[in-house]
């Protein structure tokens, strides 16, 4: 019988690793700020059509929220960028769980849950029991 169940992936941090994600999070950022951009146009132009007071706060209100949650998503990817510059090489990054299939039959002992899977620079490297003292996430 085929059993399903959940595997931990963790990436090595490698130079290359480190530069991507870099790349990843400025291009975040700039995606962000053109919404940000883009939501504050719209508002004015809306404004603009408005034909009560009350309708023109309306519609700021809205947009004020929309524009305040990409704020707090730019200085969320900042703080995680400040932090991805301090870490050391070959720090286990946790990124996500993953659906594994095994194999089992009668009298077979049960399958542990707390499997990980180490990858570095795109290559699985190792696939191990998750240790014990690993709860966050980062070793």
């Amino acid at each position: 019988m085929r059993i399903i169940k959940k595997a931990a992936v963790k990436h090595v941090l490698t130079e290359k690793m480190r530069e991507t994600m870099i790349s990843d999070f400025h291009r975040d950022q700039k995606q962000l700020n053109k919404e940000i951009e883009q939501l504050r146009f719209q508002m004015q132009k809306q404004s603009k059509s408005a034909d009560t007071g009350w309708k023109k706060t309306e519609i700021k209100d809205r947009y004020d929220k929309e524009i305040e949650k990409r704020k707090e998503k730019k200085q969320r990817s900042e703080f995680q960028l400040s932090q991805l510059e301090q870490l050391p090489l070959g720090t286990e990054i946790g990124s996500k769980e993953v659906d594994v299939i095994e194999e089992v039959a009668e009298g077979d002992e049960w399958p542990s849950q707390n499997q990980e899977i180490i990858i570095q620079d795109g290559i699985v490297t190792q696939i191990r029991n998750k240790r014990s003292d690993d709860e966050n996430g980062m070793v």
